[in-house]
């Protein structure tokens, strides 16, 4: 499952190789996160190396998430064969909601 577009400016530098825009303590966690999920064939592919994988449920169904730390997540959609919408959020009080 290629990651074909992310939400997140910062997300997007840092899979370019530019870390600055994320927190610090954060780097080595997204760079697994995102290295499994460029080379993960299907989602439950990640749930056997991130158990905080999960599916959002209610408005937010379809949208997938893999804790960074803390209420930092890495969150994101599924079309075909590759995540779309990558980002990166402080999850708490968030109303997460899938794009259609």
């Amino acid at each position: 499952m290629a990651i074909k577009s992310f939400k997140s400016k910062a997300l997007k530098k840092f899979w370019q190789g530019d870390v600055s825009k994320v927190k610090a303590d954060h780097v080595d966690k997204i760079k697994d996160i995102l290295s499994v999920m460029h080379a993960s064939h299907h989602p439950q592919d990640l749930k056997a190396v991130f158990p905080s994988f999960e599916e959002k449920k209610g408005s937010g169904a379809g949208v997938f998430s893999i804790q960074v730390n803390g209420n930092w997540r890495v969150t994101f959609q599924i079309e075909t064969d590759g995540a779309i919408l990558v980002d990166y959020l402080d999850y708490h009080g968030k109303n997460i909601r899938a794009v259609k």
